[in-house]
């Protein structure tokens, strides 16, 4: 069996981690892989984390767990017997768990799971026999599940659902007849569904809609004519009340697109690659209230950028490794004020980098394979306070979890001792998509001693996370709900910033000479956060829950 292992970190609550050592939760298959291989994903649901898991008896099937080995069970065998059902694409909606999957009788359709094997079922044969309808792309957008399938008259098209069989159906025949649009990128922006779609008159472009067949439009032909605008599905984001993305007019080549929903508002942002081709914008990420990615001209490669939305605030941030190709592809994650990413500077080789915005603020975080050898840190998670990723540790161990806390000089190793080589390998994942908060543990799919890939978890001190002098600050109420008050000591001058539990800054603010600061949180969903305050007497860290 091949050893191919995506390190995927669910994260549960924020738990303060004292020893860390991987446990396996199951040996779901003895001498064989208990989790899909080619989809690592766990989703959370009512307390438990779903994924594909495989069993030698019934193949590839739902699975579910808690974080133990009794409470780590299989759903269904919707493929009875040895056959693989793949369930894939899981997406929560409605409070039931919704995914593709295969049976003899329908092939690839869509299901639904409550967690109990009798509320686990087909919702609707989209595509009659065993063709089926292969749906993916699942979105929640206005009280629907939105995605893209195909009934095997209209091709591949977007569907909703609102759970039934009779509530299934498509929206709109955008390629009309058996020709295919090929739906994908959904995005919900400004009260309406946005993605790419291919018809034969005007080529892939940007369309919207408002869950009505005649309210599912072409918003812009970019690249006018047959030609294709493919704005890319994996390359938006929205920031600072617009729509970024990917996209080629057919005489710029691929570059740094914006919309703010109407014709005449969506234009390209900046040609940063004059010469043919484009700069391919990749990676887009806000930070800091700017807009960071990858992309690259014909003098510098393939770097981080930044954009503040204006041909002439879109900025190389720095050239890491002067000259073509670049030194910089990979995801970026956001971790105390800075980015986090995998840099190559031509002297170091492939490694962990941070950058605060600024030329003289990126720097190489640490050399974990000395020498220009590469470590190829990729799948960057923020949990707990600390980054944890996948690098080469050394020639020997391959591919292994990493820790990082930039209170620390370098990032460590996590593994058992003697770890196979590789027991986790370099599929470079939007890992931020991927996290779900569902007990008080760390999982991860990893390939240790003698078993396959299986899950783990971290053995973890248990203990609420806040800095030692978090007593410093006292942060009233909590629970709250519209509104937190912050109280220091002694009157200070620094920057605070709110984040979510996977370290997204959503809400940073500057303070000088306070003594007391009141915060509207209304517009937070209600949940846990944390409040970071660095000021000139250091960082602090609050935890606090908006009701």
């Amino acid at each position: 069996m091949k050893k191919i292992i995506v390190t995927l970190i669910i994260f549960i609550t924020c738990m303060e981690a004292g020893s860390q050592t991987p446990q396996l939760i199951k040996d779901i298959y003895p001498g064989g892989p208990g989790i899909d291989i080619y989809n690592p994903v766990l989703v959370e649901l009512n307390g438990r984390g779903y994924f594909g898991g495989t069993d030698f008896t019934s193949g590839t099937e739902l699975w579910a767990t808690d974080g133990t080995a009794s409470g780590t069970v299989m759903i269904k065998d919707i493929w009875t017997s040895a056959g693989n059902s793949y369930p894939r694409n899981l997406t929560v909606f409605n409070g039931a768990l919704y995914f593709s999957a295969f049976d003899v009788t329908n092939g690839e359709e869509l299901w639904t799971s409550d967690g109990t094997l009798a509320g686990t079922h087909i919702v609707k044969d989209i595509n009659p026999g065993v063709a089926g309808g292969s749906p993916k792309g699942f979105t929640v957008y206005n009280n629907k599940l939105y995605f893209s399938a195909t009934n095997g008259v209209n091709g591949y098209e977007v569907w909703a659902t609102d759970g039934t069989t009779a509530g299934t159906s498509i929206l709109k025949d955008i390629n009309p007849g058996s020709g295919f649009s090929f739906p994908a990128g959904y995005i919900v922006f400004n009260g309406l569904l946005y993605f790419s779609a291919y018809e034969n008159t005007h080529g892939y472009e940007l369309w919207v809609t408002d869950g009505t067949s005649a309210g599912t439009l072409m918003l812009d032909d970019i690249n006018p004519g047959i030609g294709d605008g493919y704005p890319y599905p994996q390359d938006r984001t929205i920031y600072n009340g617009k729509l970024y993305f990917s996209a080629s007019n057919g005489v710029d080549g691929f570059e740094l697109w914006s919309s703010n929903g109407t014709l005449a508002g969506t234009q390209m942002v900046k040609d940063i690659n004059p010469a043919i081709g484009g700069s391919y914008p990749s990676h887009l990420l806000v930070f800091d209230n700017q807009l960071f990615f990858t992309a690259g001209d014909n003098m510098h490669g393939n770097e981080v950028w930044k954009s503040d939305g204006t041909g002439s605030g879109t900025v190389m941030v720095k050239d890491i490794k002067p000259g073509l190709p670049g030194g910089v592809n990979s995801y970026m994650c956001v971790y105390h004020w800075k980015l986090y990413f995998s840099g190559n500077d031509g002297v170091n080789g492939q490694e962990l980098w941070s950058s605060d915005g600024t030329d003289a603020g990126t720097i190489m975080v640490a050399d974990i394979k000395a020498g220009i050898s590469d470590s190829y840190p990729v799948n960057f998670t923020v949990y707990h306070d600390k980054i944890y990723f996948v690098a080469v540790a050394n020639n020997a161990e391959g591919y292994q979890l990493f820790e990082y806390d930039d209170a620390t000089p370098a990032p460590v190793l996590i593994a058992p001792a003697n770890p196979l080589s590789n027991a986790c390998t370099d599929n470079d994942i939007d890992a931020f998509s991927k996290l779900s908060v569902i007990f008080e543990t760390l999982i991860y799919p990893a390939w240790y001693d003698s078993l396959e890939m299986e899950l783990y978890t971290l053995n973890t001190a248990v203990g609420i996370y806040e800095t030692e002098t978090a007593s410093d600050i006292i942060l009233f109420p909590n629970p709250a709900s519209d509104n937190i008050q912050i109280q220091f000591k002694k009157e200070g001058t620094g920057v605070f910033a709110i984040s979510d539990m996977s370290g997204r800054i959503l809400i940073k603010e500057n303070f000088e000479k306070e003594k007391k600061l009141n915060f509207d949180i209304s517009s937070l969903s209600s949940g846990v956060y944390f409040l970071n305050v660095r000021s000139d007497d250091g960082t602090f860290v609050k935890k606090f829950m908006k009701e």
